[in-house]
């Protein structure tokens, strides 16, 4: 078999010790296995470059995540719109290959018109606008209460934009 797949994480998914990373490194490990070429896109989140993904993957990239003021005005839900990158997009242009978004987080891309001739495939780890929700319920603190309600109808809204 020769097939190529891009996959797109929240987060860089080495080592494998947290909830959905866990699900996400052995999938990669699992697909390498099979003999499918994966193109990783990962999304830099206070974790180390791994040279154990490079020796899995065919190709890895790294993407910083642009958190900050700018990235919380826009429709699209924070942990979406905190992950675009014009450098992903573009290194996702240059091959046909169908495209997996690991987790909602990863999907600022899924309608790009440069994109609709493209298999893509979105693996959710949450119904992410519950999650918030249960966040906003259980916060003390104002500020963090307002987000996660914003962010959890963001993400309700998006979740039925993408589908």
């Amino acid at each position: 078999m020769n097939y190529n797949l891009n996959i797109i994480t929240l987060d860089i998914p080495y080592p494998p010790d947290y909830g959905g990373m866990i699900d996400t490194y052995y999938r990669i490990q699992s697909l390498n296995d099979l003999g499918i070429h994966i193109h990783l896109h990962s999304f830099e989140y206070g974790r180390p470059h791994s040279k154990e993904l490079e020796s899995l993957c065919e190709t890895v990239r790294y993407y910083p995540r642009k958190t900050g003021f700018l990235s919380h005005i826009s429709f699209k839900p924070y942990v979406v719109s905190s992950r675009k990158s014009d450098e992903l997009l573009n290194n996702l242009i240059i091959n046909d290959f169908s495209i997996l978004f690991d987790g909602l987080h990863t999907t600022y891309y899924i309608n790009h018109p440069s994109l609709s001739d493209r298999r893509k495939f979105v693996r959710v780890h949450n119904i992410e606008h519950r999650y918030y929700d249960n966040l906003a319920k259980h916060e003390s603190d104002l500020s963090k209460k307002l987000f996660f309600k914003i962010e959890s109808l963001r993400l309700k809204w998006y979740e039925k934009s993408i589908g």
